[in-house]
Parts: structure tokens; sequence; C-alpha cells
């Protein structure tokens, strides 16, 4: 109700009535009487009628200021029946007010009753005193009353549908900011996600490392042993001892670099593209072995908490290809689609009918496994090995099992 088309409208329609009251003054002749006497009460009686239903007041006190301009809008009509439908004029001004401030069905059907009622009394009036009945003129002023009505449910729906708007802009600002807090927490949870699977990740690397490194070096240890007893009494048989005790240093020395590599690629945040080309590169300059990586997919969409799991797996197929199939190529394929990602391990090595998983695979299922991943292994005599490994974007989107 403070916006400036109500200010101005209230403006017009207070100067209408006062306007309007005035004018019935030129019909008094000069001579005060009780018309005269009725002008002068409507002109004050309007003006505080006026301001009371502009004002933020309840209904009810409206309701009975609207009363009071209809009753004296009616004296007018009844008082003055040489002005024939002048009174209209006021009726036209209280029908705007009437059907801006109230929308409420019964008081609107109680205005437009009681206004018809009236309306019909005054022109029997004016018939009665002056023998003339006009029907256009009736009309045409008649119609500027509905018109007045018709305008003030506009503006009143108008002004419903713009506080309406305000709340609901309220509302969506809210939600936003609830939106833009979820964001906040949901970023922070990942970067606690990643954070949990990077130490996960460390933490297996440190397993491996007591379980593979160290169980090289153990054996190194009793290699080493029994090469210082044969030195003296076989010579041959020393030598033997210490090409063993070379391989197992040599193996243990690659599974350090190895381990070491990851936990260095965790920290620097590297391309993971890059990280697993070399990887490749560097297994493939330490055992002479040729590996090829296809990896067509954009990696971004790879998520980070499944990219250090996929490392260690290539690292381990790899390894594997190499140390048990003896291989001379491995190749690692990586795709994606809508609903998983598919990785493929295949070398050229000596494949095997009925194999047993070493600890490399038994490992790398296990990984698998904490994904929801599904792992599978294909393997015959001279055709090579491959590993096919499928992890769905579903579980990993949806947080389950990192």
């Amino acid at each position: 109700m403070k916006s400036v088309s109500l200010f101005l409208f209230s403006l017009v329609r207070v100067a209408m009535l006062v306007i309007l009251s005035g004018y019935f003054f030129q019909m008094t002749n000069g001579i005060v009487d009780f018309r005269t006497v009725f002008i002068i009460s409507a002109i004050p009686l309007f003006i505080i009628s006026h301001f009371i239903q502009m004002a933020d007041v309840r209904e009810k006190t409206r309701i009975l200021c609207s009363s009071i301009d209809f009753i004296v809008i009616t004296g007018f009509g009844f008082l003055f029946p040489e002005s024939g439908y002048l009174y209209l004029i006021f009726f036209g001004v209280l029908s705007t007010t009437v059907f801006l401030l109230y929308d409420r069905k019964k008081l609107l059907g109680l205005f437009s009753g009681t206004f018809v009622t009236v309306w019909i009394l005054i022109s029997m009036q004016l018939y009665a005193q002056t023998g003339v009945f006009s029907l256009s003129s009736n009309i045409v002023n008649g119609m500027f009353v509905f018109y007045g009505a018709f305008v003030g449910s506009l503006i009143r729906n108008f002004h419903h549908a713009k506080e309406t708007i305000s709340v609901q802009y309220g509302q969506l600002n809210d939600s936003h900011d609830a939106l833009q807090a979820a964001h906040r927490q949901l970023r922070e949870y990942a970067e606690q996600v990643e954070q949990l699977t990077a130490i996960r990740e460390r933490n297996e690397i440190a397993r491996e490392i007591h379980d593979t490194v160290g169980h090289k070096m153990t054996a190194l240890v009793v290699q080493l042993q029994v090469a210082g007893e044969m030195v003296e009494r076989d010579a041959g048989k020393a030598k033997e001892v210490l090409a063993v005790c070379e391989q197992l240093t040599r193996d243990a020395l690659h599974e350090i670099r190895l381990s070491v590599r990851t936990l260095k690629e965790d920290y620097e945040k590297s391309s993971f593209r890059d990280d697993l080309q070399e990887l490749m590169n560097e297994f493939s300059s330490m055992t002479y072995m040729e590996s090829r990586l296809m990896l067509p997919v954009d990696v971004a969409r790879i998520p980070k908490s499944l990219q250090p799991t996929i490392k260690r797996i290539v690292q381990e197929g790899l390894t594997n290809a190499k140390k048990h199939g003896n291989a001379d190529t491995c190749i690692v394929k990586i795709q994606m689609d809508e609903e998983a990602i598919h990785i493929e391990i295949k070398d050229d090595g000596k494949g095997e009918k009925n194999f047993i998983p070493n600890f490399g695979l038994i490992n790398m299922k296990e990984r698998v496994a904490e994904h929801e991943g599904s792992f599978e292994i294909e393997s015959f005599e001279g055709e090579g090995f491959s590993i096919m490994i499928t992890f769905p974007l579903k579980q990993i989107s949806s947080g389950v099992k990192g």
C-alpha cells in the first residue's frame, strides 16, 4: 500500500471527493440550509475516512469508513436531484476503493447489491420529481461505476501478485543460500573423502611394502647366509645363490620405486593420464617389456577417489605380466560409458590353463571389490593373460565404499 502508484491513487481519490463535494455548493444558490450543512460536513468526513482507509488499519475499521462514504454519497443523490446522475461519479470513486481494498466475495456482493438498490431508488425519485428518465444517461454514468470496480480489482490483483512474487523471491534467495551451504558442505565432504582415500592408499602401499619388499628382504638375508657358508665349500653353488640374491635385490628395489612413485604422485597431484603413462614408461625401461596405454576417455570424468586404485591396478597388472607371464608386450585399455569404467590389461605372455592367483592378483581383486567392481581373468597356455575390471559409476557417485 506504500508504492508510488497507490500514493498517486490516494492523492487523486481525495482530490476528486473534495472537488465533487464542492461542486454541489453552486446548487444551493448561496442559501445556508440543510443541504449546505450537509456539504460542509461531507467534505471533512470524506477526508478523514479516506486517510483511515488508506492507512494500515483493521479491516472492520475500513469497512466502517467505506460504509460512511456510501451513506454520504447516497445523501448527495437524494438531496440534489437537480444534479442528475453526478452522484454516480462519487460511487465510481468508491467502487474503485472497495474493490481495491477488499477481496471477500460476500462483502463485494453486498456492496454491489446495495449500490444497485440505491441507484434504482434515486432514479425513481428523479423521475417522480422531473418526470424524465434517461436510460442512456443511466447506462453511461452507471458504466463509470462498473469501470471503477474493474480498475480496483485489477490494481488489487496486481499488488497481490507483486507481494506473491516478493515472497517467492525471498524464498528463492533462502533456497539459494541453503543450496550454497549444501554445496560447501558437499565440497568439504568430497575433500575429506579424497583425503581419506589418499590415507587408505598410503596404508595399502605400506602394507604392500611390508608384505612384498619385506618378504624379499627376508629371503635375501637367508640367501646371503647360505652364500656365506657355501663360498668356501662350493664356489659354483655360491655364485648361483648370489645370483638369486641379486634378483631378489632388483625385485625389492623395483617394488620400492613403484610404491614411492605412487606416494609422490598423490602428493604432487599431477595429471592422471601423465601419471599412468610415466608409470608404464618407467616399468618398460626397467623390465624391457613394451607397454601401451589406450585411454580415449576424458580423464577428468574419472572420479578422484578411484584414480589411485586404477594406478595401483595397472602397476600390479604390469608386474604380473612380466614376472609371471614373461610377456614382451602389455596393453592397458581404459574405456568409460554412462554407467561404468572398463579396464582391460592384456599381455602376450606364456599364459596358463589352470593357474593359481598369486599375491598381486588377490590384492588387485580386493581393491576392485572395495569399489563394488567386477574382476575377471582369462588365460590360456601360450595365449597370454587378460584381466577385465569394471567399476560401476553409480556406486562411486553415491559414495558406496570409497
